[in-house]
């Protein structure tokens, strides 16, 4: 199971459909990490000088919007899948999934704190969840980690770094195998403006999920965004 977070946040995702779901914030979690990671150009860098470059970049990040591509790769179909979309995230504890333009339709996730909600256009379907004090805990604690990357240190090794052509490409991997579904996680790093532009995890059982990240943005997200408020005649569900 990846480290990001706890095995019942997970189980609780593919509950609600949000398998693809893990993998992305895994996907932003790690990419956030490995800037710092990369600046230091050395797979055997010192994790104190990263650290410390580290709060020069990240200190001040209390929100993030991203435009993204998604490649997930599944082996027993050898087959790709691509989505594009954005998503936003801001302390202290909330995210906004937005998957767009592809033949599945919009498709949305929110968590303002405490309650997750999954919003599919094409079903016309909204599932709201009520999340206990255990899982809300867990899912605040992803946005820590997309917006506090330098917490990743303590879970996560650098296997490999190359620098070419001004991009750095770091290979990481989880300090224990034990209860890990990860093996592997690739990250190619801009280092000019030290922005994370390709992020690749892959899987022990062959799967791998691909992001490719765009136009990173910094400024205030109004909370608002946060919570799920289309009108429409949707077929409502409330769990928990």
């Amino acid at each position: 199971m990846p480290y990001c977070t706890s095995r019942p946040i997970f189980t609780y995702f593919n509950d609600v459909r949000g398998g693809l779901l893990k993998n992305r914030l895994l996907s932003l979690a790690a990419s956030a990490a490995l800037i710092l990671t990369t600046a230091a150009h050395s797979a055997h860098a010192a994790e104190q000088p990263a650290e410390a470059k580290y709060d020069q970049i990240f200190s001040s990040i209390d929100n993030l919007s991203v435009d993204f591509v998604q490649t997930t790769y599944k082996k027993l179909r050898n087959k790709s899948t691509v989505r594009q979309g954005d998503a936003l995230f801001s302390k202290p504890g909330m995210f906004r999934w937005n998957f767009t333009n592809d033949k599945a339709g919009l498709e949305e996730y929110y968590f303002n704190g405490e309650r997750l909600t999954h919003f599919r256009q094409k079903e016309n379907l909204v599932n709201h969840y009520a999340t206990n004090a255990g899982l809300a805990r867990e899912l605040k604690e992803v946005v820590t980690l997309v917006l506090d990357p330098k917490a990743l240190f303590s879970r996560y090794k650098v296997k490999d770094s190359k620098t070419a052509n001004q991009k750095t490409t770091v290979t990481l991997e989880p300090k224990s195998k034990e209860g890990t579904d990860i093996e592997t996680i690739n990250v190619q790093v801009e280092d000019t403006e030290k922005y994370v532009e390709d992020v690749q995890i892959f899987y022990n059982d062959g799967n791998n999920t691909r992001f490719s990240f765009k136009n990173p943005k910094k400024t205030k997200n109004d909370p608002a965004v946060f919570n799920f408020s289309r009108k429409g005649n949707y077929t409502i569900r409330n769990h928990g």
